[in-house]
């Protein structure tokens, strides 16, 4: 049997182990910090939901004369905070993986995989949230003044 191979390595700097630990500090808490961002546009989609519909109710009357199109364009923040409100649920739910626990390569694999969907999930989830105020804010705007 043969000996393992041993390299030489750089020295070891006085803070390399801080930053180890800082860096499994990050892998651990990054899930969770996703899940939580998610909980917490849940929570802002509802209020602003809440917000625009109590605007809408007590600002300016539509009536038979307002236009269908301006009813409608009315409408499209809601369904885009609703879509945004489907992704941040999307990116809490949990699924089932299929992982080796004892393969580091294949949980550390896994993980990073599971990181980055619902990361694009989250980023995505965002902008169709932040695209649905824009669109709200100024149709308010329009709304109220007419």
């Amino acid at each position: 049997m043969t000996e393992p191979e041993i390299y030489d390595s750089a020295p070891s700097q006085p803070d390399d182990d801080f930053w180890l630990q800082q860096g499994r500090k990050m892998v651990q808490d990054s899930l969770p910090a996703i899940r939580n961002a998610a909980a917490h546009l849940i929570t802002g989609i509802w209020a602003l939901e809440g917000i625009y519909l109590g605007i809408l109710s007590f600002g300016r009357k539509t009536t038979d004369a307002t236009p269908v199109a301006m009813k409608m364009l009315l409408i499209v923040p809601l369904l885009l905070w609703i879509v945004a409100l489907f992704g941040s649920v999307e990116v809490m739910k949990t699924r089932r993986l299929q992982i080796n626990l004892h393969s580091p390569d294949d949980i550390a694999t896994q993980n990073a995989m599971v990181l980055t969907e619902k990361q694009r999930l989250l980023n995505w989830t965002v902008t169709i949230f932040a695209v649905g105020v824009f669109l709200a804010f100024g149709l308010v705007l329009f709304y109220l003044q007419g």
